[in-house]
């Protein structure tokens, strides 16, 4: 199952999860992303007012794109276990139930992921530096990298958690290949609910100073390589089960 839309590969060849890989560790060694995050960061602040784009807290948009977001996708993927568990004991577990089963964990893991990471980067967020209106040197993910800066364990910016709940989404792509009404469905669709959620969520956060733009694009590759990871694993293990069901027919 390659997570790349039209693109063949050979199987088990694994090289989507060493080009993710590839791509998190450039993003993560090259300090000179940071100019980039400044200049856009500039974008959604005002140096005048001291201002961003977004408040802090509060308003309708707080309500919706973090409050409410957050929620539904903790609710909602709650309400899909169970519903994925009823289904299973009341049908019986079907190849369908497996690959449903691995996109909720998929977006259970890419938040916790995100989450844990957030923890022990010790990375501050835009509205704490310096040169966008904030009390303190910034700190980036290349200096905890390269030991310029000494962990802080109340700087937790790094990478962007919000938005990794909305990346968790791309576990809708082990339901690519599936049976059902799903089927005739484009493999590139099954990416959309990820990126459109995952971006939606971290623009937001980026406009109340929260993120730099590579504290979203690290949560969306960690995103992409767990569904990844995950689609290796499904398939790995249907692989096996279609040997086995032939040897056994074979005997």
């Amino acid at each position: 199952m390659s997570l790349v839309p039209g693109w063949r590969i050979a199987r088990g060849s694994g090289w989507e999860i060493q080009l993710l890989l590839g791509l998190l560790l450039i993003l993560i060694a090259v300090p000179v992303w940071h100019r980039l995050d400044l200049a856009l960061a500039e974008l959604f602040h005002d140096s005048t007012a001291n201002d961003w784009l977004m408040p802090k807290e509060g308003g309708l948009a707080h309500a919706v794109l973090y409050t409410g977001a957050r929620r539904l996708l903790g609710i909602g993927g709650g309400i899909a276990a169970l519903l994925l568990a009823w289904s299973g004991w009341r049908r019986g577990w079907s190849e369908n139930h497996s690959r449903i089963a691995l996109a909720i964990l998929v977006l259970a893991l890419t938040t916790l992921t995100a989450n844990l990471l957030k923890q022990v980067t010790g990375v501050s967020c835009p509205a704490q530096d310096m040169l966008l209106g904030g009390n303190r040197f910034g700190v980036t993910i290349w200096d905890r990298l390269y030991a310029l800066a000494p962990f802080e364990p109340n700087l937790r910016c790094w990478p962007a958690g919000h938005a990794a709940g909305g990346f968790g989404l791309f576990g809708l792509t082990l339901l690519a290949g599936a049976s059902g009404w799903v089927a005739p469905l484009p493999r590139w669709l099954f990416y959309a609910p990820g990126m459109a959620t995952g971006w939606t969520m971290g623009f937001y956060q980026m406009a109340r100073g929260q993120h730099f733009l590579t504290h979203t694009l690290a949560s969306m590759l960690i995103g992409l390589l767990i569904a990844t990871c995950a689609c290796r694993l499904y398939e790995s293990q249907r692989e096996k089960s279609l040997s086995a069901a032939k040897a056994e027919a074979a005997s």
